[in-house]
């Protein structure tokens, strides 16, 4: 959720690019009420101890972000077929 109604998902998509840890990869916005808009993000990351943490540590310092919930984590092999 944005910090303020004025903020745009599309902002929040873009400040988050600065974070190399926070690959992207799918968003939708989601109208919540009042022009208020959610983002909804779909994020990449390396299977590494701690790689959940330092996504919410990036979400958790962005100015334009209020607040955010994880929905769900998955584990993907790349050994998959082989």
């Amino acid at each position: 959720m944005p910090k303020e109604a004025d903020i745009r998902p599309s902002q929040i998509l873009m400040s988050l690019s600065k974070y190399p840890e926070l690959q992207i990869r799918s968003s939708q916005e989601e109208p919540i009420a009042f022009g208020l808009v959610a983002l909804i993000a779909d994020f990449v990351t390396d299977d590494e101890g701690g790689a959940m943490e330092k996504i919410e540590e990036a979400l958790r310092s962005s100015d334009l972000i209020g607040e955010f919930e994880v929905l769900g984590a998955s584990r993907i092999s790349a050994k998959v077929g082989k």
